[in-house]
């Protein structure tokens, strides 16, 4: 069984992985190979304290200490599984557990990046309240859809048994949109935002695809 996080649980110190490309939700899970000393001492720290890691996307610049700039909003992860290879990588299992936002980087010895965060803005995700009238079926059918055009693949079957929140969070993580847009929508006010803005999302890009191939015909 997952462990139980409130927001009385989550450090307002929390050491920070930078994604490229990639971006990370509530209730989701993230499987990660860690190779670099820095991340390998974070999950070193993080394995042998509260198991804590903070997500957040790097907006592809730098800052004037020559570190990547980052967005003011990530996600927290729990990390339910690690192990380690012969190589001395680490191989872990994130579960997202709530969005935070950036308050200011901490000056710290450590390899890795530790910031000060503040998560009063995202007690909604620490909930396991159903959420009802999602249009599950139509938003996995338009999905379906957008990856056929992009040629990508999941298991649909897996995708179809999951709860909607879930779903709407998962789907914001694997499809194929720009950094700015899966930024958009981790930070939506709530699921029933997010999942407003996914669709609207994922409309653009299959209704426009359709419209540039009848032009093209």
């Amino acid at each position: 069984m997952s462990k139980k996080f409130n927001q009385n649980d989550l450090p307002n110190e929390l050491p920070v992985f930078p994604l490229s490309n990639a971006i990370f939700f509530p209730k989701t899970l993230l499987p990660l190979n860690i190779f670099e000393p820095r991340y390998k001492q974070m999950t070193e720290h993080a394995v042998d304290g509260n198991k804590l890691i903070g997500m957040v996307q790097s907006n592809q610049n730098i800052n004037r200490k020559g570190k990547p700039e980052v967005y003011n909003i990530g996600c927290v992860g729990y990390i339910e599984f690690h192990s380690s290879t012969p190589d001395g990588r680490y191989l872990i299992n994130l579960k997202g557990i709530s969005r935070f936002k950036i308050k200011e980087e901490i000056s710290t010895e450590s390899l890795y990046r530790k910031f000060l965060v503040d998560y009063k803005d995202f007690a909604s995700d620490l909930n396991d309240t159903k959420i009802k009238n999602i249009d599950t079926i139509g938003l996995i059918d338009k999905t379906k859809k957008l990856f056929e055009q992009y040629q990508l693949s999941t298991d649909w079957k897996i995708v179809e048994k999951v709860e909607p929140e879930q779903l709407i969070n998962s789907l914001s993580m694997i499809c194929p949109f720009t950094i700015s847009e899966k930024q958009r929508l981790l930070e939506t006010k709530d699921i029933i935002d997010r999942n407003e803005v996914l669709n609207k999302i994922i409309n653009f890009y299959v209704l426009g695809n359709s419209e540039n191939n009848k032009n093209i015909h």
